[in-house]
Parts: C-alpha cells; sequence; structure tokens
C-alpha cells in the first residue's frame, strides 16, 4: 500500500473518531479532503501536504468515479462485485444490533462451486486476522477497487475495536491477506448520511458531505476480467481449500 493511501485511511479514521461511533455512517476520506483543498490549516491538521494533494487530485479523477464528478454535496457509489454471490430472498440472518436490539435482515452467501474455482487459480476473496480483527477482501470491477469488511473477533465490541483500528494495524493486515475459500454471510445493505464539515475541517463556510453507498452482483462475464493480483504477497503458498467461515454480524 503506499503512503498516499495510508494517509487517507489516517485521515478517515480521525473523521470516525471526531464523529464518534454512535451509529451508522457512510462518507468518502477523498472527497473531504479535496473539500479541503484550498483549506492550508485543514491540511495541515491532517499532515497532508500540497504534493500529496495533487496526487490525490490525479488518483481520484482515474479511479473514484461518483454522480456528480466528485461533488462534496450530493454524490454516491455503487459498487460492482467481480465474482457472483448467491441471494436469499426467502431467508433473513438474524442480526445483532447496537444496545442489544436484533434485526432481521436479507443476506447473501458465497458461491461455493465458484469459490472452489476461484481459489485453484489463486485467485478470488482473501482474509487476514490479528487479534482484533478479521477482514475479508471482495475483488470489485475496477483494477484499484475492492471492498473490505473490518469484522470484531469474538470479545471485542465495535466501539472498542475501532479505537483500535490505525492505519499501521489496517497496514498490517492487508499484507496478510491471503486466498481463502470463502463460505460468507454478508446482510445485504445501503446507506446513505449527511456531515456537517464546517466544522470538522474547519471551513469558513457551512457545507454539508451527503453520500449514498451501494452494491450490486456484476452483469457481465466476471471471467474475463483482469485477475486478482492487486496487492499480493511476494511469498506464495498452495491456496487454503478448507473453507474459512466470515459471517458479518
Amino acid at each position: 500500500m503506499d503512503m498516499l493511501s495510508v494517509t487517507t485511511i489516517t485521515f478517515g479514521l480521525r473523521v470516525l473518531q471526531g464523529l464518534g461511533f454512535s451509529g451508522s455512517l457512510v462518507f468518502s476520506p477523498i472527497l473531504l479532503l479535496l473539500a479541503a483543498n484550498n483549506q492550508k490549516s485543514a491540511r495541515k491538521t491532517f499532515n497532508f501536504s500540497d504534493r500529496q494533494m495533487t496526487r490525490l487530485v490525479e488518483n481520484s479523477q482515474r479511479g473514484f468515479e461518483t454522480e456528480h464528478d466528485m461533488n462534496l454535496i450530493n454524490s454516491s457509489y455503487t459498487a460492482t462485485w467481480r465474482y457472483p454471490y448467491m441471494k436469499h430472498h426467502q431467508h433473513s440472518m438474524k442480526f445483532h444490533a447496537e444496545h442489544g436490539k436484533t434485526k432481521y435482515l436479507n443476506y447473501i452467501s458465497a458461491n461455493t462451486t465458484l469459490s472452489e474455482e476461484l481459489v485453484s487459480n489463486n485467485l478470488g476473496f482473501r482474509v487476514a486476522q490479528d487479534d482484533v480483527f478479521t477482514i475479508l477482501k471482495i475483488p470489485l470491477f475496477g483494477r484499484y477497487l475492492r471492498f473490505v469488511i473490518f469484522l470484531p473477533t469474538p470479545g471485542h465490541t465495535l466501539e472498542e475495536s475501532i479505537k483500535k483500528l490505525s492505519a499501521s494495524r489496517i497496514l498490517n493486515l492487508f499484507n496478510e491477506l491471503t486466498v481463502f475459500n470463502v463460505h460468507f454471510k454478508i446482510p445485504y445493505f445501503q446507506i446513505s448520511s449527511v456531515i456537517d464539515t464546517s466544522n470538522l475541517l474547519g471551513l469558513p463556510t457551512s457545507k454539508f458531505h451527503k453520500f449514498r453507498f451501494n452494491w450490486k452482483r456484476p452483469s457481465e462475464d466476471y471471467l474475463r476480467e483482469e485477475n486478482d493480483s492487486f496487492n499480493e504477497s511476494f511469498i506464495k503458498r498452495q491456496p487454503e481449500r478448507t473453507p474459512f467461515y466470515f459471517t458479518a454480524n
């Protein structure tokens, strides 16, 4: 992972710490940083140099698409999975929400036949673990796009785990990502949030960051897309075909 990515992730974590962890939230660290492009005080607060800002603008124009060309006010992103999953319309998963509440949500699961085929070619879904998190990296369409789920390990609440989430921990986990025959269950969701950025970024005028996120199955021949070699480790080993169970709950 390059230093620009590390800096952007660090900024995102500081935004989370500034906003708190009282509920669900979605935002774009890249768009927030671009909003502070002309605010040197904000860039200084987050240790973001002019050179890094120039690289961020260039990379965003190539690899990050929104409905309104990086519009801070009203943007959205739809993540398209590279590999199809199984939908479950007739069954729901008991989802443990905050404050001991429970919800029943529709969910998706792995196409296990496809998963075994991908593993045999050292492609597909990657997993890494440490003492606080288990993470699942889901390949998306787009060379530099990945959907990564951080799941706290048993014994850590969501709030506790987020406080231990640092850029260095993320970097270490990403370096350990390995292909597994992942049997996942993930609640289907889409989410939108509105954030007042004036106080957060020290902007002279009141601005709001509204962002929407959702995801969908691929609609074209996924096997003809580019391979899943992004961020592979230099150390190779035989893919693990034993099922790795990942339930995002």
